[in-house]
């Protein structure tokens, strides 16, 4: 296992030691095991943490929790397997040819190499995208930070009288949430095209009691989202909520993105997926006051725009957004905070390895370039589009031909196919090798 942080298991989201980020999924879905959902509240509270299957844990708590069950993976394992840990960064792959089994040559940032037969890409969230309107001047300047969860970020923020967050997304509420603890916190602007703020959950609702019966062919987006708009409504009028509507589509998420027509997953991407990652990835209770507090002091704004230029100054940024109708308006801020979230555009997310695979035509982008194409296995496809016999991929990557591929419940889904085929073929071919 290749990693370039500290610690196995935690990634982006799980890195952080603040208790106010929180999961945006209540703790008793989050079990890691494939077939145990309840897991991770057992672990909790046989370690004194007090909190239910409702409840929405710290990121952090859950992050020492993967920690500790992939150690507990590593002491169980059968003779003979063992988990290399190597704490680099994955930069370059070469395929040795007149190899039998055909292995590869992972290039790493230390120098050193990894010889190996099967390579999975568990990249998770990718950091974001330069925001529109940057200035290649901002960019290099200490006034603009790339990095949202950067630990260091509040502290350099932490005598700024006005930050521009740029993303009104989850990746804003966090770094919203670290900026408020400041002792001297400033104002906060958040600007995006749409000025959405994520929704919250509601504790003590019930399952959704009503499934979505699909028809066995194409799906129309129209009529599918005419559809959950009048079941919406239906809900409501009968004194049931929104989100259960919403909750009651998680089964088939995936199956409705594979019916959907090209035209119609672009239309998607282009006009609706904020609309819906609004609805579906939302903040936990607790976060959301939080939030209206700040916005009722005046600590938080949010505002809806497009940023045309943002150009450093002598000490400060001038920042000039576009608000529609021919309509603009200039202003400046101390620091430019990147909140866009995970970029899945791989031409733009700046990965060596990935640039590396893509140069070779070993990978190649997924629909609408969103990830990295694949099949239905989750092996990767190459630039012919053509399975390998050597790389998959997991997770995030997927979201082109699976746009839910993002929480626990697909990931540890995804991970034990995916475990069951890699092991399979291993040991097929060390059967043909020793002539079985």
């Amino acid at each position: 296992m290749i990693e370039r942080r500290p610690e196995l298991g935690r990634g982006v989201a799980y890195s952080t030691e603040n208790p106010q980020h929180r999961l945006n999924v209540p703790a008793g879905q989050m079990g890691a095991l494939p077939r145990d959902a309840g897991h991770f509240v057992r672990w909790a509270r046989a370690r004194g943490h007090e909190f239910g299957a409702p409840d929405f844990a710290p990121r952090g708590l859950y992050g020492e929790y993967l920690g500790c069950v992939l150690d507990d993976a590593e002491r169980s394992t059968l003779p003979g397997v063992e988990l290399d840990r190597r704490r680099d960064e994955a930069v370059s792959m070469r395929i040795v040819e007149d190899s039998e089994p055909r292995r590869m040559v992972i290039g790493l940032a230390s120098g050193r190499t990894v010889v190996a037969h099967h390579l999975v890409l568990a990249l998770g969230n990718l950091p974001p995208a330069t925001p529109p309107g940057a200035d290649p001047e901002l960019l290099a300047s200490p006034l603009y930070e790339r990095d949202p969860w950067d630990v260091g970020l509040p502290g350099r923020a932490s005598s700024d009288e006005k930050v521009l967050l740029v993303g009104t997304g989850l990746t804003m509420v966090d770094v919203a949430l670290a900026l408020g603890e400041q002792p001297r916190p400033g104002a906060i602007l958040a600007v995006s095209r749409n000025g959405l703020l994520p929704q919250k959950h509601r504790r003590g609702l019930a399952p959704p009691d009503r499934w979505f019966e699909l028809p066995p062919s194409e799906v129309r987006l129209a009529e599918l989202v005419a559809r959950i708009e009048s079941e919406i409504a239906s809900a409501e009028q009968n004194g049931a909520d929104w989100r259960q509507v919403i909750d009651a589509l998680r089964p088939y998420t995936n199956r409705i993105w594979r019916r959907l027509s090209d035209e119609d997953r672009e239309e998607f991407v282009r006009h609706l997926a904020r609309r819906w990652d609004v609805a579906r990835h939302r903040m936990a209770p607790e976060i959301a006051r939080t939030l209206e507090v700040m916005r009722a002091e005046g600590r938080l704004r949010l505002a809806r725009g497009s940023l045309e230029s943002m150009q450093p100054r002598d000490l400060d940024v001038e920042v000039t957004m576009a608000l529609g109708e021919g309509e603009s308006t200039r202003f400046r801020v101390d620091r430019v905070i990147n909140c866009t979230g995970p970029t899945l555009d791989l031409a733009r997310a700046g990965e060596p390895l990935l640039e590396s695979l893509m140069a070779e035509g070993q990978v190649r982008p997924g629909p609408l370039g969103l990830g990295l194409d694949h099949d239905s296995r989750g092996v990767l496809l190459n630039s012919d589009g053509q399975p390998s016999t050597l790389l998959s991929t997991i997770g995030p990557m997927r979201k082109g031909r699976l746009w839910e591929t993002t929480a626990m419940p697909e990931i540890r889904g995804q991970a034990l196919e995916l475990a069951d085929q890699i092991t399979a073929a291993m040991e097929a071919s060390s059967a043909r090798l020793a002539g079985v």
